[in-house]
């Protein structure tokens, strides 16, 4: 992060709720870890939803560009049942606690899992 962009993050952040019309999106859950690190985990019906989806449209509208120094993406495919819970704990082994305001989940999130 910026030294001094973690408002305009923050506020951007909050503004991915489109994610939610993307069919092939589930949730996703962030928060601030150690170091003024933003931490991101997001759940996809498959890796070509994820391929699919055009991150850098939802980018630009928030007006993240000033607030990001690096970024750094990892995927995994995994079998999650519980994905709040999944979620939750992986943000704490990150040292970073979910900040309820980045979460973005599906309307109909239980018939997903």
């Amino acid at each position: 992060m910026r030294e001094g962009q973690e408002a305009t993050f923050s506020s951007g952040q909050e503004r991915w709720i489109e994610l939610r019309n993307d069919e092939g999106f589930i949730a996703q859950y962030g928060g601030w870890s150690e170091g003024n690190v933003a931490i991101i985990i997001g759940f996809w019906k498959s890796t070509q939803s994820y391929n699919r989806f055009d991150h850098d449209a939802i980018y630009l509208k928030t007006n993240q560009q000033g607030s990001i120094e690096s970024i750094d993406v990892q995927l995994e495919e995994t079998d999650v049942r519980d994905i709040e819970q999944y979620a939750k704990s992986w943000m704490l082994e990150q040292h970073s606690k979910v900040n309820e305001r980045w979460t973005i989940t599906t309307e109909n999130l239980e018939e997903l899992i």
